[in-house]
């Protein structure tokens, strides 16, 4: 496991500036058509999820690459990313559902898992794709760490940036009171008060609820997060055991305010393929922050043979 120093920037409560750009603004930054690029042009669409519409930017032709963000970010923070890799693959960045212009239902249970799982494999059947490479930071990293360890015979790699396995988390949130800390901020999205923002709903779907302290969560039933993730998916999962056997690669900032160092600790327990890049000095969202480097450890992961 490698560690390797750059610049850090951590963005982790704002939106990024970049989520308020147009895609016409976007499309015109010099990073987008660069040499050896596709020469098509970036293009918006549609697809038809579980139940609800998501909005997603498409370029390049070639194996799809399939980047899911988080929250309270936007397709956007993988600007550096879909310039670098539409080059030689289909690139789709969508709009999570409960993010404009997608669609965002108001209900919270529209955001449990098992809709989230059925959004991917929505956009596999509209690209008409068998399989991606499936990216994922934050809350995208968290449905693709569920996703890649139900339907592994639809994931060819998994890259996952700042996003815990949700076993682990669990573990972590029930165990370790500075995560517990850290993590204080999503019991404010499960008091909030309607009207709140749609994508608070993300957390208030989620089985793992963050206790106040470790002795509060001695007190809290343990929730069993196979049956919350997979009840009534319309694909039955080849396991409910949440272990991801496909190659993956983990890049992680170690200065994350809100993913503390321990979420990698036994990680090999339940992605054994997994390589893991710690940046020392990197936050929540080294794609950004650390954009050269990240670009070059995914562009040597595709590469790589699988082990």
């Amino acid at each position: 496991m490698r560690t390797v120093l750059r610049p850090s920037i951590d963005k982790r409560h704002l939106l990024t500036v970049s989520a308020r750009l147009t895609l016409a603004a976007f499309a015109s930054v010099t990073i987008w058509p660069h040499p050896g690029a596709c020469q098509t042009s970036p293009v918006e669409g549609y697809a038809d999820g579980d139940e609800v519409k998501l909005y997603f930017v498409r370029e390049g032709e070639g194996e799809l690459m399939l980047f899911l963000h988080g929250a309270p970010d936007s397709w956007t923070i993988y600007a550096s990313q879909l310039a670098e890799f539409s080059r030689d693959h289909m690139v789709v960045a969508p709009a999570l559902r409960g993010f404009a212009p997608s669609g965002q239902p108001e209900a919270v249970e529209a955001y449990a898992m098992p809709r989230l799982l059925g959004d991917v494999r929505a956009l596999l059947r509209h690209f008409g794709r068998e399989r991606c490479i499936l990216v994922g930071n934050d809350w995208g990293g968290y449905i693709a760490w569920v996703f890649a360890s139900a339907y592994p015979n639809l994931v060819e790699r998994l890259v996952i940036l700042n996003a815990p396995h949700p076993a682990i988390l669990l573990r972590e949130i029930r165990n370790s009171p500075a995560q517990i800390q850290a993590s204080q901020y999503e019991r404010d999205y499960y008091a909030a008060i309607a009207p709140y923002p749609t994508w608070y709903n993300y957390y208030r779907a989620d089985p793992i609820k963050v206790p106040s302290s470790v002795s509060d969560a001695a007190h809290t039933e343990v929730p069993d997060l196979a049956v919350r993730f997979f009840a009534g998916v319309a694909e039955p999962p080849a396991t409910t055991s949440l272990r991801v056997d496909v190659p993956t690669l983990v890049l992680w900032g170690m200065q994350d305010p809100v993913g503390l160092p321990g979420l990698l600790d036994k990680l090999h327990d339940y992605a054994p393929n997994a390589v893991v890049v710690r940046i020392d000095d990197a936050g929540h969202l080294p794609m950004q922050s650390h954009s050269t480097l990240v670009n070059r450890e995914i562009r040597d992961f595709l590469r790589r043979a699988p082990r």
